[in-house]
């Protein structure tokens, strides 16, 4: 049998790491596998034409959040034009809401729920067939240390300008309510240290066939959880003859003096550190299940911005229970005040499967019926809080991550009282002057950062004159 398995990526620099593994074990099974990626701006036409004619006996998508809805509109023509292939859905957009999708859409086959490579070894073994009818397969994985290598020699060539992917641990110690990462059912699972470094090894090995240097990012949900084991691997990639970048998601929680020994002799550019702040405050982060006491993250996150070898990208959550305007923006001024390479302003979503969506109406949450569930208002936040607050988040994004101006905004929030207060002032002079928000040009968001101290400056003037009449 030829099985497809589409890949709808968000973007063309990214792979789908869960369908490699996946066509590895359908190909172990005795069966044509073949990997067919698209974006998601790609045409539905384009991608509808691309797989009706490979005529494939079995398609098998992966589903989450962000192609979630090119997925619903692409399943009724699929149908359509292979009236007898197989459709299988996996995902964790479909392993939570199971039902729902089986219901809307009668053209799918079979659901796998969760980790899906034995679940998918057996249906390639029984050729595909679904005994009894049964739409929902969920089958017990094996241990992640056993399922092998994703990348086959045939798949490093297409790399090139992409990100390569790359898993080290399942799962997470963590119990975010927000995640569905943080659910009892999603315990850590690692590969150890040995199979972990060779299979780097391999990654490196062909990084001279790439026209760049790769960036190499582990999807590994908090990296450093096992301190000694992540510290190894440390170690070993910063000793490693590689021209490389590797990205990894950490907690502050469970960094040592000895990590920042082997962070300390690490090549400058060779690390890059997502770190998921998501709010300063104690109440919230106790309420929302997440161990982190915010001073001592503060004392290590600037103790690695300080190496000044370590791309850092600091990440805040906007939305949380427990959070009006006032606890954002401290979160926003003391994050910020660490000055990050990047700094992140994420909006809540209730995703399926997760306390936060468990506890909706407790917190007068509102939120989009579909993908991607952005909560639009809730007990502490109202809708109007919302969009000013996602204005905010562009005035950042253009201002800190994408041209860095840090003296032109230092100087405005010295003026205003602060960093969220100076960001206030410019969402509020975009609208007085019909600025768009979402220009990224260096010159014109310097401009208009001028502009807005301009304003202000005016308006200063003008209370201290009428104090002066007075």
């Amino acid at each position: 049998m030829h099985t497809l398995l589409l890949g709808l990526n968000a973007r063309y620099s990214h792979t789908n790491l869960a369908l490699l593994y996946l066509r590895n074990e359908i190909r172990a099974a005795g069966h044509a596998a073949r990997l067919l990626e698209f974006d998601t701006t790609t045409r539905r036409q384009d991608i509808l034409e691309t797989v009706a004619l490979a005529q494939p006996d079995v398609i098998l998508i992966s589903v989450y959040i962000w192609n979630g809805p090119l997925v619903r509109t692409l399943l009724p023509d699929f149908r359509m034009l292979l009236p007898s292939t197989i459709i299988i859905l996996g995902g964790p957009e479909v392993s939570y809401t199971t039902d729902e999708w089986l219901e809307r859409y009668p053209e799918i086959d079979v659901v796998v729920v969760g980790p899906a490579e034995e679940a998918v070894r057996r249906l390639a073994e029984n050729g595909f067939a679904v005994e009894f009818g049964e739409r929902i397969l969920t089958v017990p994985n094996r241990p992640f240390s056993d399922v092998p290598f994703p990348y086959l020699e045939e798949d490093f060539p297409g790399l090139s300008h992409k990100y390569v992917y790359y898993e080290s641990s399942r799962g997470c110690p963590c119990t975010c309510a927000y995640c569905v990462s943080g659910r009892a059912d999603q315990q850590p699972d690692y590969r150890d240290v040995a199979t972990t470094t060779a299979e780097l090894e391999r990654i490196i090995e062909h990084e001279k066939h790439w026209s760049d240097p790769p960036i190499v990012k582990f999807v590994d949900r908090t990296f450093n959880a096992r301190p000694a084991r992540a510290r190894e691997i440390w170690r070993f990639l910063a000793r490693a003859e590689t021209r490389a970048t590797f990205h990894f998601e950490i907690h502050p929680a469970f960094l040592t003096d000895e990590d920042f020994s082997v962070l300390a002799d690490a090549p400058a550019g060779r690390f890059q550190f997502e770190i998921g702040i998501q709010s300063v405050h104690p109440a919230t982060l106790s309420g929302i299940g997440r161990r982190t006491v915010w001073q001592t993250a503060r004392t290590r996150v600037a103790r690695i911005i300080a190496l000044g070898t370590i791309a850092v990208h600091l990440d805040l959550i906007v939305g949380l229970p427990g959070e009006g305007l006032d606890e954002i923006a401290r979160s926003i001024d003391e994050v910020i005040s660490l000055k990050p390479k990047r700094f992140d302003v994420g909006f809540l979503k209730s995703l399926p499967g997760t306390e936060i969506r468990e506890r909706a109406e407790e917190n007068a949450q509102i939120a989009m019926r579909d993908a991607p569930y952005q909560v639009l208002a809730n007990a502490w936040l109202t809708l109007a809080e919302f969009s000013r607050l996602r204005k905010i988040e562009q005035v950042i994004d253009a201002v800190w991550n994408t041209n860095h101006l840090e003296t032109e905004l230092d100087r405005l929030a010295e003026f205003c009282g602060g960093y969220f207060a100076a960001f206030c002032a410019a969402a509020d002079h975009a609208a007085e002057v019909e600025y768009n928000l979402s220009t990224r040009q260096k010159n014109k968001v310097q401009a208009f950062l001028q502009s807005t101290m301009s304003c202000i400056l005016s308006l200063y003037d003008q209370e201290k004159q009428q104090e002066n009449d007075f």
